[in-house]
């Protein structure tokens, strides 16, 4: 290969992977509330920040952008989109559905070695007193699931709206856990594997029950903001 050819592929090959950095970390950054909806993102800052060129920093910004992650207009440079009402509780409406899909799926066929997996994942959230840590916990488990299906559009489906509900989590109102959510996983399991329609739909019933509290407590922070 000709050297010039070798030293421009490594200029692109830098490029995206400067591209590819940036968008994770900024990406990352808006689920936890590092970078608050409202905040204004400068290309010069980052770039300086990152010590990149524009250039990544315009990819990275047009991606998240693709996303609706972020918001640019000619005056104001890009900002972090705000959420509204309706997108946090569609959100939260559609992705237990999916995750209540993803139970159904499984039913009577988890594979043993993901058994072991979830036992992790249980008694670890046994553990977990602090909401955060609840939270991540209780997303792994239905992200297990989900991918345990092997069904492509359901995990997509599930990375996409689980990205959402962690900003909402992080941002607006954190979810609160019972303290035995973890043994309610645990139940949720067996029955799965037992094949045992009614009490995995009990379960459900009381996830969805959960969800829709949590729900209701949006639409009330939302108010509350809106009248200060």
């Amino acid at each position: 290969m000709d050297p010039q050819i070798q030293i421009l592929r490594a200029q692109l090959v830098k490029k995206k992977q400067a591209s590819d950095t940036l968008y994770y970390t900024i990406k990352e950054a808006i689920a936890t509330g590092l970078l608050p909806m409202g905040t204004r993102l400068r290309e010069e800052d980052l770039a300086e920040v990152f010590d990149v060129s524009r250039t990544p920093v315009r990819e990275a910004m047009k991606k998240l952008e693709i996303e609706r992650l972020v918001e640019s207009s000619s005056a104001n440079g890009s900002i972090v989109r705000f959420l509204t009402v309706d997108e946090c509780l569609d959100t939260l409406e559609v992705l237990e559905l999916l995750r209540a899909s993803a139970c159904n799926m499984l039913m009577g066929r988890i594979p043993r070695a993901l058994l072991m997996v979830l036992e992790q994942n249980t008694r670890k959230g046994e553990r977990f007193t602090e909401s955060a840590q609840q939270y991540e916990n209780n997303a792994e488990f239905h992200e297990l699931l989900v991918k345990a299906t092997g069904n492509s559009v359901l995990v997509k489906l599930s990375e996409q709206l689980t990205f959402i509900e962690r900003m909402i989590n992080n941002t607006i109102l954190p979810v609160h856990y019972a303290g035995n959510y973890a043994e309610r996983h645990r139940t949720l399991v067996k029955a799965i594997v037992d094949n045992n329609q009614e009490a995995v739909q009990q379960e459900l019933d009381h996830s969805r029950q959960k969800v829709e509290e949590h729900m209701r407590r949006i639409v009330g922070a939302f108010l509350d903001a809106g009248g200060e």
